[in-house]
């Protein structure tokens, strides 16, 4: 009779110990030293916020001494070429080393607008090298021009009679 009150009182024992450690959990306060409870937070890590920064225009609009211009994303003015009648290039070799064709980064696959760039931009391989994707604006290919050293300069305009800056219609 003596083990079975002794199996009771450990049974009862052993209870009321895995009760109090299965307590509620809802209950936000934990026992601080010296006995004053204190409240707790719940303690999530939020994720990193995430930004995309905007894609820089491929084709922006600058002020030059002929007005407003169309401009590369390092402000090098672009033209067109009279003797491209359709998207595709017909400037190589020598040509496009003196005027270079404004070509998509590598992995880039559309053309950005920029503020005030009105009409079409699409895209044509490069007849020299189908890897390489030109900027076509309005059906006309873009270019720079080589002897354009700084942003504003405007040096092409009109060279041969055939290249023109290229401007918002």
């Amino acid at each position: 009779m003596r083990t079975r009150r002794l199996s009771a009182v450990l049974l009862s024992a052993t209870l009321a110990m895995a009760m109090a450690a299965c307590g509620d959990d809802d209950d936000p306060t934990t026992t601080a030293s010296g006995g004053q409870t204190a409240a707790t937070t719940p303690t999530t890590t939020a994720p990193a916020p995430t930004t995309t920064a905007a894609p820089k225009a491929t084709v922006a609009t600058a002020t030059s001494s002929l007005g407003t211009i169309f401009v590369d994303a390092t402000g090098k003015t672009l033209y067109t070429w009279d003797r491209d009648t359709g998207p595709t290039s017909t400037c190589t070799g020598n040509c496009a080393a003196t005027w270079p064709a404004l070509v998509l980064a590598s992995g880039v696959t559309t053309p950005v607008a920029g503020p005030g760039v009105t009409g079409t931009m699409t895209v044509a391989a490069r007849p020299d090298d189908a890897t390489k994707m030109q900027v076509v604006w309005n059906g006309k290919p873009l270019y720079n021009y080589a002897a354009d050293t700084a942003a504003g300069d405007v040096k092409g305009d009109g060279v041969g009679g055939t290249w023109h800056v290229a401007k918002p219609s």
